[in-house]
């Protein structure tokens, strides 16, 4: 039998979530033209042993999109809890993994579900690759 991960997800939730339809969007025009701009963070969380939370924010870029059928803001935040056979470091490696993809998912989802009834239609936002920038003291995150 399989062994269970040594962390597990315990919370997804969404603080922010804004969508609004783009008035200008012309719907035979390029589909493929919205620039989503992302950050993302994972920190270990103060006073709670092995849990760490994890923040990704995405957003159309503005300034670089060709008809984007909506302008949008989504901020998820997810919380794991690692078991004590994993060190800080390793903790870390594998909650920026699995948060990263978990809320990932999960704002794809949202995003979809959010313009499911807008007048352009369902956005689904393609796919992100996590890209991991050397930690310096105080950070810990990603941004892409």
């Amino acid at each position: 039998m399989d062994k269970p991960l040594p962390l597990q997800l315990e919370e997804i939730f969404f603080p922010v979530q804004q969508v609004h339809a783009n008035p200008e969007h012309d719907p035979t025009g390029d589909r493929t033209g919205t620039k989503i701009l992302n950050t993302f963070n994972v920190q270990q969380i103060e006073g709670q042993s092995g849990v760490w939370g994890a923040e990704l924010v995405i957003e159309c870029d503005r300034e670089t999109s060709v008809n984007p059928p909506y302008f949008f803001k989504l901020q998820a935040f997810a919380m794991v809890r690692a078991d004590n056979s994993l060190d800080n470091a390793g903790a870390q490696a594998l909650a920026t993994t699995i948060t990263f993809s978990a809320l990932v998912g999960a704002a794809r989802e949202r995003l979809m579900d959010l313009t499911s009834r807008a007048p352009w239609g369902r956005f689904m936002m393609g796919v992100m690759q996590l890209q991991t920038q050397p930690i310096s003291a105080g950070a810990g995150g990603a941004k892409n």
